[in-house]
Protein backbone atom coordinates (compact mmCIF):
# COMPACT_ATOMS: atom_id res chain seq x y z
CA UNK A 1 0.00 0.00 0.00
CA UNK A 2 0.89 3.53 -1.12
CA UNK A 3 2.26 5.67 1.74
CA UNK A 4 0.14 8.90 1.68
CA UNK A 5 1.36 10.82 4.75
CA UNK A 6 4.05 11.42 5.06
CA UNK A 7 6.26 12.01 8.52
CA UNK A 8 9.83 13.22 7.91
CA UNK A 9 12.03 11.33 10.51
CA UNK A 10 12.60 14.40 12.37
CA UNK A 11 9.29 14.52 13.18
CA UNK A 12 8.19 11.25 14.04
CA UNK A 13 9.55 10.82 17.82
CA UNK A 14 10.65 14.28 18.62
CA UNK A 15 9.15 15.27 21.84
CA UNK A 16 7.35 18.75 21.40
CA UNK A 17 6.82 20.86 24.17
CA UNK A 18 3.27 22.47 24.71
CA UNK A 19 4.23 24.67 27.73
CA UNK A 20 2.92 24.70 30.82
CA UNK A 21 -0.50 25.23 32.81
CA UNK A 22 -1.47 25.89 35.90
CA UNK A 23 -5.03 24.26 37.14
CA UNK A 24 -7.47 26.27 38.91
CA UNK A 25 -10.40 25.33 40.78
CA UNK A 26 -12.42 27.32 38.44
CA UNK A 27 -11.42 25.48 35.30
CA UNK A 28 -11.95 22.22 37.07
CA UNK A 29 -15.13 23.33 37.65
CA UNK A 30 -16.47 25.11 33.97
CA UNK A 31 -14.81 21.68 32.78
CA UNK A 32 -17.29 19.40 35.47
CA UNK A 33 -19.95 21.92 34.32
CA UNK A 34 -19.66 21.32 30.94
CA UNK A 35 -19.31 17.36 31.00
CA UNK A 36 -22.44 17.63 33.24
CA UNK A 37 -20.35 16.61 36.52
CA UNK A 38 -22.78 17.32 38.97
CA UNK A 39 -21.24 14.71 41.81
CA UNK A 40 -17.51 16.21 41.45
CA UNK A 41 -19.20 20.03 41.95
CA UNK A 42 -20.58 18.49 45.33
CA UNK A 43 -17.51 18.47 46.98
CA UNK A 44 -14.23 20.89 47.13
CA UNK A 45 -12.49 21.43 44.14
CA UNK A 46 -9.02 20.59 44.98
CA UNK A 47 -8.62 17.47 42.07
CA UNK A 48 -9.66 17.21 38.55
CA UNK A 49 -12.04 14.55 36.83
CA UNK A 50 -9.52 11.81 34.86
CA UNK A 51 -11.03 13.70 32.01
CA UNK A 52 -9.64 16.84 32.90
CA UNK A 53 -5.83 16.09 31.58
CA UNK A 54 -7.73 16.23 27.27
CA UNK A 55 -8.19 19.86 27.87
CA UNK A 56 -4.69 20.56 28.83
CA UNK A 57 -3.60 19.40 25.43
CA UNK A 58 -3.80 21.65 22.34
CA UNK A 59 -5.16 19.85 20.14
CA UNK A 60 -3.72 17.09 17.61
CA UNK A 61 -0.13 18.38 17.99
CA UNK A 62 2.10 18.10 16.70
CA UNK A 63 0.34 18.73 13.51
CA UNK A 64 0.99 16.77 9.82
CA UNK A 65 0.35 18.78 6.67
CA UNK A 66 -2.44 16.75 5.38
CA UNK A 67 -2.02 16.52 0.97
CA UNK A 68 -5.38 18.46 -1.09
CA UNK A 69 -8.28 16.11 -0.67
CA UNK A 70 -7.24 14.74 2.87
CA UNK A 71 -9.15 15.10 6.16
CA UNK A 72 -8.45 14.36 9.91
CA UNK A 73 -10.70 12.88 12.95
CA UNK A 74 -10.32 12.05 16.00
CA UNK A 75 -9.80 8.30 16.39
CA UNK A 76 -10.47 8.28 20.25
CA UNK A 77 -7.92 8.02 22.81
CA UNK A 78 -6.05 6.18 26.15
CA UNK A 79 -5.67 7.32 29.33
CA UNK A 80 -3.04 6.18 31.77
CA UNK A 81 -3.25 8.16 34.89
CA UNK A 82 -0.13 8.24 37.47
CA UNK A 83 -0.92 10.97 39.62
CA UNK A 84 -4.01 13.53 40.18
CA UNK A 85 -4.38 16.61 38.13
CA UNK A 86 -4.60 19.17 41.24
CA UNK A 87 -5.77 23.26 41.68
CA UNK A 88 -3.26 24.77 42.20
CA UNK A 89 -0.66 23.22 40.78
CA UNK A 90 1.37 23.87 37.37
CA UNK A 91 2.26 21.35 34.59
CA UNK A 92 4.40 21.00 31.90
CA UNK A 93 2.51 19.33 28.35
CA UNK A 94 4.68 17.34 25.14
CA UNK A 95 3.42 15.57 22.92
CA UNK A 96 5.17 13.91 20.15
CA UNK A 97 3.95 11.39 17.40
CA UNK A 98 4.52 7.77 18.02
CA UNK A 99 3.46 6.00 15.13
CA UNK A 100 1.73 6.35 11.46
CA UNK A 101 0.28 3.42 10.07
CA UNK A 102 -2.07 2.32 6.59
CA UNK A 103 -4.95 -0.07 7.24
CA UNK A 104 -8.21 -0.51 5.01
CA UNK A 105 -11.42 0.57 6.35
CA UNK A 106 -14.85 0.22 5.42
CA UNK A 107 -14.68 3.18 3.26
CA UNK A 108 -10.75 2.48 1.70
CA UNK A 109 -7.68 2.65 2.49
CA UNK A 110 -6.66 5.03 6.10
CA UNK A 111 -4.02 6.16 7.69
CA UNK A 112 -3.63 6.25 11.36
CA UNK A 113 -1.60 8.86 13.37
CA UNK A 114 -0.69 8.03 16.87
CA UNK A 115 0.30 10.70 19.11
CA UNK A 116 1.47 10.12 22.89
CA UNK A 117 0.68 13.38 24.95
CA UNK A 118 3.35 13.58 28.39
CA UNK A 119 2.04 15.80 31.10
CA UNK A 120 3.91 16.15 34.31
CA UNK A 121 4.40 18.12 37.28
CA UNK A 122 7.00 20.45 38.25
CA UNK A 123 8.65 17.92 40.11
CA UNK A 124 8.96 16.26 36.61
CA UNK A 125 6.96 13.50 37.84
CA UNK A 126 4.63 11.92 35.15
CA UNK A 127 0.77 13.03 36.17
CA UNK A 128 -1.24 11.81 32.98
CA UNK A 129 -0.49 9.37 29.66
CA UNK A 130 -2.89 10.28 26.47
CA UNK A 131 -2.54 7.95 23.60
CA UNK A 132 -4.70 9.52 20.46
CA UNK A 133 -5.04 8.32 17.38
CA UNK A 134 -6.19 10.54 14.27
CA UNK A 135 -7.62 8.98 11.30
CA UNK A 136 -6.81 10.45 8.14
CA UNK A 137 -8.34 9.85 4.64
CA UNK A 138 -9.62 10.57 1.42
CA UNK A 139 -12.49 13.16 1.13
CA UNK A 140 -15.28 11.76 -0.35
CA UNK A 141 -15.98 12.63 -4.45
CA UNK A 142 -19.06 13.82 -3.80
CA UNK A 143 -17.56 16.52 -1.15
CA UNK A 144 -15.03 17.74 -3.31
Amino acid sequence: MRRVIAVSDDLLGREVDLGEVTVTSEMIATYARAVGDAAWLAHPIDEAPPTFCLTMRRGMTPEIALPPGYFGVYGGHDLEFHRPIRAGRTYRVSARIIEVFEKSGRSGALTVVVREGLVHDRSGELAVRVIEQEIIRRRPESAA
